[in-house]
């Protein structure tokens, strides 16, 4: 088969739904299938992957969506999508090249699968913080209908990564067309291994925290992620001679969020590498000993993924994408509250047989994220929709 993967967002940054995209277009790739990659960005594509087919177009006037492009013409890229004989077109973004998939599958006559990565009405602020705060049902339904509404129309098949998000389904206008398969990762590449191991050696001497407690995030660094209540329940930690916070990411929310850290005088015991190389991120999780989130707004959290099958434990807020990764006790602890994830954070920074004991050890569910389940999944609705067809 022949599939066409569209996406506003490729190879910008440490991103779940970039991760999405690649780990599906690598497992269906190794099934023998065609596959290519439409994104649009000024910047080079860095491997020169010829199955990755860049449609430029004009970058948003706006602060949070800069690494995003627009164009009032969509219509002018179907050639370009016509010269690649698809079979089926997969939509995985709501913006351009939504706009692009949906005018080419018109066109072409082809099916069209969306896959929604992210619940938008928590990033309504990178439009207007303003309009947000201050109309913020009226500002989400004006976006829905302006962003989703074409998308679940025209869809043979929503795709979205949780049951979280299937339970919204009303909420987000879609129809019964809907089925929930959460994204895989290369479960491989973040086992323990010893290159990886002598890497994050090398790392934890650079960041001057060897021998110390490191609680640890990576990831986009927004507000969405709260990552400043994590943040704040590492201040409100005892025992702070022996611990550090490694955040590990950039967004829009670092400059906030090392002045938060200023602020608490946690200079020196709040570390921000920035952005890491992608190859390194499976070392990077060998540096931390506790993966921290307080976030709420997670479709499905890949780098929690990530992190429980590079052997890391968890501590993080009760959220629904959590409950059947983490285990109490087993491979760190749901919290009700930041003050709750203080408490687990000290037991953990005072005992190290805790720690010994919930490290290194990956459930069962985890298991369940490969990328080959994830591409044999979504392959077979491509199949039920052509054959529907």
């Amino acid at each position: 088969m022949r599939i066409g993967l569209f996406t506003d967002q490729y190879t910008v940054g440490i991103s779940g739904l970039v991760t999405s995209v690649t780990m599906l277009y690598e497992g269906l790739k190794k099934a023998g299938h065609t596959c290519f990659i439409f994104t649009s960005h000024t910047k080079k594509i860095k491997d020169d992957n010829p199955d990755v087919i860049n449609l430029p177009g004009i970058p948003y006037p706006i602060k949070g969506l800069t690494d995003f492009r627009f164009s009032f013409r969509p219509e002018k890229y179907v050639d370009a999508i016509r010269a690649c004989d698809l079979d089926i077109i997969h939509v995985h973004s709501e913006f351009f090249l939504a706009k692009v998939a949906i005018t080419a599958a018109g066109q072409l006559d082809l099916p069209l699968v969306y896959t929604m990565h992210t619940m938008w009405e928590h990033y309504l602020g990178y439009l207007s913080r303003f309009i947000d705060s201050l109309m913020h049902e009226r500002f989400w339904r004006s976006m829905k209908k302006m962003w989703l509404k074409p998308l679940t129309e025209k869809a043979d098949v929503i795709i979205v990564p949780s049951e979280k998000i299937y339970r919204q389904k009303d909420r987000y206008g879609f129809g019964d067309n809907v089925t929930v398969i959460p994204t895989g990762i290369d479960l491989d590449r973040f086992a323990p291994a010893e290159e990886n191991r002598r890497t994050a050696e090398r790392l934890t001497e650079d960041l001057g925290i060897k021998g110390k407690t490191v609680f640890f995030y990576l990831g986009r660094v927004a507000a969405e992620k709260e990552i400043r209540t994590s943040i704040r329940a590492f201040a409100a930690l005892r025992n702070t001679e022996n611990t550090v916070f490694v955040i590990v990411g950039e967004g829009p929310a670092l400059a906030e969020l090392k002045k938060l850290a200023d602020d608490l005088q946690l200079s020196g015991r709040v570390i921000f590498p920035g952005s890491v190389p992608w190859t390194e991120t499976p070392a990077w999780y060998q540096v931390g000993d506790v993966f921290i989130s307080s976030s709420m707004t997670e479709t499905q959290g890949l780098t929690f993924v990530e992190a429980l099958a590079s052997g890391m434990p968890m501590i993080a807020l009760r959220d629904e994408t959590l409950t059947s990764l983490i285990h109490n006790g087993e491979n760190g602890f749901l919290c009700d509250s930041p003050e709750s994830m203080t408490e687990r954070m000290e037991e953990v920074a005072c005992d190290p047989e805790l720690l010994a004991r919930i490290s290194g050890h990956v459930v069962p569910e985890v298991y369940e994220y490969s990328k080959e389940a994830y591409a044999a999944k979504i392959f077979a609705v491509y199949e039920g929709v052509l054959e529907k067809r």
